[in-house]
């Protein structure tokens, strides 16, 4: 302990030395100024440095900085991988989800029908709603109908019957979802 403070003396003592000669040895000038100024500089450097290495445990100023860069570093990369994970997370599951809707669109589209609601938890599908597509459009059509129309649309409410059970096992199928969880409107 003594010896470091013996030591720290005799470098401001050569230090203070230095800065002297130049003062005395240069011209006077505009740089002159200029020169003291980093002089003093060096000076207080000189002076502040084992203050701070006293203060600092053994650990040098370098790398106290570094050691906190590297903290404050670790705690942004560490959050920014939070972030993308919560991120890249939410875009799949939305990604999942379009393309699950896409896929039973395509399919209720062969059927004649449109996709009302999904729920989707996760990868599960929970819940499928499905509703006919142009209810009000056949409606109307049978009000202006003649009688041989009448008799095609009833074979056809009649083939609707059967094409609902197909596509309900087609979506069971493609889904993997119990039968009980899709609805039809």
């Amino acid at each position: 302990m003594l010896e470091s403070v013996k030591s720290w003396i005799v470098s401001i003592l050569i230090a203070a030395f230095i800065v002297n000669i130049v003062n005395m040895v240069l011209p006077s000038s505009k740089i002159k100024s200029y020169i003291n100024l980093v002089l003093n500089f060096i000076f207080i450097f000189i002076v502040i440095t084992p203050i701070i290495n006293f203060f600092s445990d053994g650990i040098s100023l370098e790398d106290r900085i570094l050691k906190t860069y590297t903290k404050y570093n670790q705690e942004y990369i560490d959050s920014m991988n939070k972030l993308s994970k919560d991120t890249g997370n939410e875009s799949l599951k939305s990604g999942y989800e379009e393309g699950i809707k896409s896929i039973l669109q395509l399919k209720l589209d062969e059927y004649g029908y449109e996709l009302e609601d999904i729920d989707v938890d996760g990868k599960d599908i929970n819940k499928v709603k499905v509703k006919e597509k142009s209810s009000n459009e056949g409606k109307t059509k049978n009000v202006q109908s003649s009688n041989d129309e009448e008799d095609k649309q009833v074979f056809n409410e009649e083939s609707n019957g059967k094409s609902k059970t197909d596509m309900k096992e087609s979506l069971v199928d493609i889904l993997d979802i119990s039968i009980e969880n899709i609805e039809i409107d």
